[in-house]
C-alpha cells in the first residue's frame, strides 16, 4: 500500500487504469446506440479492413502491436512484452504459444519490415474506449490509449475500499464530490500510510545497519584471508587450534583462512604448504632450543674456566648444537631449492641415462636425519628416546588430526598429509634417529636390509603400512642385490670381529634391527590412525554442537572436548621440549 522512490519520499496516492475486463456499456446504452463500439476494443468500428487489421494484432493479447517480434520459427507476430513474458514463464524450455517450438529471449527477432509498414500505415481505427469515437492512425493508437479521457480508471483509494470505476474525465468530480475518503477517511488513510512508511524506513535503516556490519565483517575477513600465509608458522598454528578446538566455527568462517584450506587454488600449493610447515615445526622447535641450551651452559661457565680450557672445550661442548643448526638450515635450503611445488619433489635427469631421480628429496632427508640425530646426541639415552617418541606422536598424530578436519571442511581427498613433500622426509629422519639411539647404526642398517629384502621377496603379501614404503626415500631406490652384498659384508665383519660365534648369534644379530624397525613403523601407523580417527570425531562432535537460528548457521562457541584434549597434549609436548 506504500510506495517509495530513490529519495525515500512518500508518494501521494494516484488513480490507476482499470483492468481490461472493465470495459462496460454506459447506463441506458444498447448495442445499437450511436457512437458505441459493439465489438472488441481494437476491432470495433474500424476504418481498416478486418483481415488487414489482424496483421497488426498480437497473437497473445490481441491488441495492436507496438514492436512486432517473432519466436524465430514461425510467422506469427507478438508484442515484445507478451513474448518475453511467455519466455520467462516457460521455465528452462519455453515454447512459442502458436507453433510450440522452443525459443529463448536471445532468439526473439524484431520484424523490422512489419514495424516499418505499421509506421507508414495511414489507416485508422476507432478508439477502443466507448464514448470516445475518435479515429486514430495505427501508429498512434498506443499513445492515444494512454491519454484518452474515456479510459476507465479506479479511484486512488481503491486499495482502501473505494469501489468506484469510471472514465478518466469524471475522476476529478469523483475525488472532490463523491468519494467517501475525500475528507476524514482520506486523512486517516494518509496518516496510516505515513506511519507505515516511517516504520518501514526504520526497518530499512536497521537492515541497512546490519548489512553494513556484515559488509564490514566480510571486509575484515577478506583482509585477514589476504594476510594469511601458509608459510607463516604462527598462522598455521592458529588455524590448527581453531580447527581442532572449534571445528563448527572454523567451518562456518573457513573463507578467512584463504588458500590455506583450499585444495584447488594454485594446484594445492598453499594447502600443502600448511601441512609441510606443521610437519617441520617440531624440528624447528627442537633445533631452535639448542642455542638457548648453549647460552645457558655458556653463562654457567666462568671466564677463568673458558680461558683455562680454551676454544677446544667450547667446541666440544657446543658442537652438537652448532652442527644440528647447520644440518637443519641445509635441509631447509634443499627443500626451498627444489622448487615451488609442495606436493612432490622435482626429479632431475640422471647423467648418462634416460631416468630421473629426486636428488633434493634424499639430501633433505639426510640433513633432517642428521639434525635430529645431533639434537638427540646432546641429551642422555632415556630423555633422547622419550623426546623422539613425543616428537613422533606430535608430528604424526596432531598433523593427521588437523588434516582429517581440513579434509572434511574443504571436501578434499583423503590422506592429503601423505602427499605433502615433507611427510616422507620427517618420518624417515625420526625413524632412523630413533633406531640409532636404540640399537646403533649397524643394527638399524640390518633392519633396513632385512625389511627391504622381505619387501622385494613378497611385495603382494607384506603390508605397506608395515614398511611405510613412501617414507623410505633413497632406501627404496637401492636394488636388492646391493642389499644382499651389504648384508654379506656385514656378516663377514661380525664373524671376523668375533661378534657372531654361531648361527644362533647370527640370527639374533639380524633380528634385533628388523624388530625395532617394524615396531617403529607400526607405532607410526598407529599414531597416524589415531590422528585421523580423532579428527573425524572432532569434526562430527563440532557438527553436533552447531545450532540453527533464523535459517542461519550459528556455530557453537563451546570447544570440543576431544579437541581440547588433543590441544592439551600438543601443548604438553611443547612444554616438554622447552623444559626437558
Amino acid at each position: 500500500m506504500t510506495s517509495t522512490t530513490a529519495t525515500n519520499i512518500l508518494q501521494p496516492l494516484k488513480a490507476t487504469p482499470a483492468p481490461s475486463y472493465s470495459y462496460w456499456r454506459e447506463e441506458g446504452e444498447n448495442s445499437g446506440s450511436e457512437g458505441s463500439n459493439e465489438h472488441s476494443p481494437t476491432q470495433s468500428g474500424t476504418c481498416i479492413d478486418d483481415d488487414e487489421l489482424k496483421n497488426y494484432e498480437c497473437a497473445v493479447c490481441f491488441e495492436i502491436m507496438d514492436t512486432p517480434v517473432g519466436c524465430g520459427s514461425c510467422q506469427t507476430r507478438f508484442c515484445r512484452p507478451c513474448l518475453e513474458h511467455v519466455a520467462k514463464q516457460g521455465g528452462a524450455r519455453p515454447m512459442c504459444s502458436h507453433c510450440r517450438s522452443p525459443f529463448t529471449l536471445e532468439s526473439i527477432q524484431v520484424d523490422e519490415a512489419l514495424q516499418e509498414e505499421m509506421k507508414n500505415c495511414m489507416e485508422t481505427v476507432l478508439c477502443p474506449f466507448r464514448g470516445c469515437g475518435k479515429k486514430i492512425p495505427i501508429n498512434a493508437i498506443k499513445l492515444h490509449v494512454v491519454q484518452c479521457d474515456h479510459i476507465k480508471m479506479k479511484c486512488k483509494f481503491s486499495e482502501w475500499g473505494c469501489e468506484w470505476i469510471g472514465k478518466k474525465k469524471d475522476l476529478e468530480h469523483h475525488d472532490n464530490n463523491e468519494c467517501e475518503f475525500r475528507n476524514g477517511m482520506g486523512r486517516l488513510v494518509n496518516a496510516i500510510r505515513e506511519k507505515t512508511f516511517s516504520q518501514s524506513e526504520t526497518i530499512i535503516r536497521m537492515q541497512g545497519t546490519s548489512i553494513n556490519q556484515a559488509v564490514d565483517r566480510n571486509t575484515r575477513h577478506m583482509l585477514m584471508a589476504r594476510g594469511r600465509n601458509a608459510g607463516n608458522i604462527f598462522d598455521v598454528l592458529a588455524m590448527s587450534y581453531e580447527a581442532v578446538c572449534f571445528p563448527g566455527r572454523f567451518a562456518a568462517s573457513k573463507e578467512i583462512w584463504g588458500d590455506m584450506i583450499d585444495p584447488v587454488q594454485h594446484t594445492m600449493r598453499a594447502y600443502a604448504m600448511t601441512f609441510n610447515v606443521l610437519l617441520v615445526f617440531p624440528l624447528i622447535l627442537c633445533v631452535g632450543k639448542l642455542p638457548f641450551w648453549m647460552a645457558i651452559d655458556l653463562s654457567n661457565m666462568s671466564s677463568h674456566g673458558i680461558a683455562k680450557h680454551g676454544l677446544a672445550v667450547l667446541w666440544e661442548e657446543f658442537a652438537s648444537s652448532i652442527v644440528a643448526s647447520v644440518y637443519t638450515l641445509s635441509a631447509l635450503f634443499c627443500a626451498m631449492y627444489d622448487g615451488p611445488l609442495e606436493t612432490r619433489w622435482t626429479r632431475y635427469a640422471v647423467p648418462g641415462t634416460n631416468k630421473s631421480y629426486p636428488f633434493m628429496r634424499d639430501c633433505t632427508a639426510f640433513f633432517v636425519f642428521l639434525g635430529y640425530y645431533s639434537f638427540v646426541e646432546y641429551m642422555d639415552f632415556w630423555p633422547g628416546i622419550a623426546l623422539l617418541l613425543c616428537t613422533l606422536s606430535f608430528t604424526v598424530s596432531f598433523s593427521s588430526c588437523v588434516a582429517a578436519i581440513l579434509e572434511k571442511v574443504s571436501g578434499s581427498q583423503a590422506d592429503t598429509l601423505k602427499i605433502c613433500k615433507m611427510w616422507p622426509i620427517i618420518v624417515f629422519a625420526l625413524r632412523y634417529s630413533f633406531l640409532h639411539q636404540v640399537c646403533l647404526f649397524s643394527q638399524a642398517l640390518k633392519g633396513v636390509i632385512f625389511l627391504r629384502l622381505a619387501r622385494h621377496a613378497s611385495v603382494k603379501h607384506l603390508n605397506a603400512n608395515f614398511t611405510l614404503e613412501e617414507t623410505e626415500c633413497f632406501f627404496s631406490a637401492i636394488p636388492p642385490s646391493i642389499y644382499v652384498a651389504i648384508g654379506v659384508a656385514m656378516t663377514a665383519m661380525d664373524i671376523k670381529n668375533g661378534v657372531v660365534k654361531d648361527w644362533m648369534t647370527a640370527v639374533n644379530a639380524w633380528l634385533v634391527g628388523p624388530c625395532f624397525v617394524a615396531c617403529f613403523n607400526l607405532l607410526t601407523y598407529v599414531f597416524y590412525w589415531f590422528g585421523q580417527a580423532s579428527g573425524d570425531s572432532i569434526y562430527e562432535e563440532g557438527k553436533r554442537n552447531e545450532r540453527i537460528q533464523s535459517n542461519n548457521l550459528l556455530p557453537s562457541r563451546r570447544p570440543v572436548f576431544t579437541g581440547v584434549v588433543i590441544t592439551f597434549l600438543a601443548l604438553f609436548y611443547v612444554v616438554f621440549i622447552v623444559c626437558v
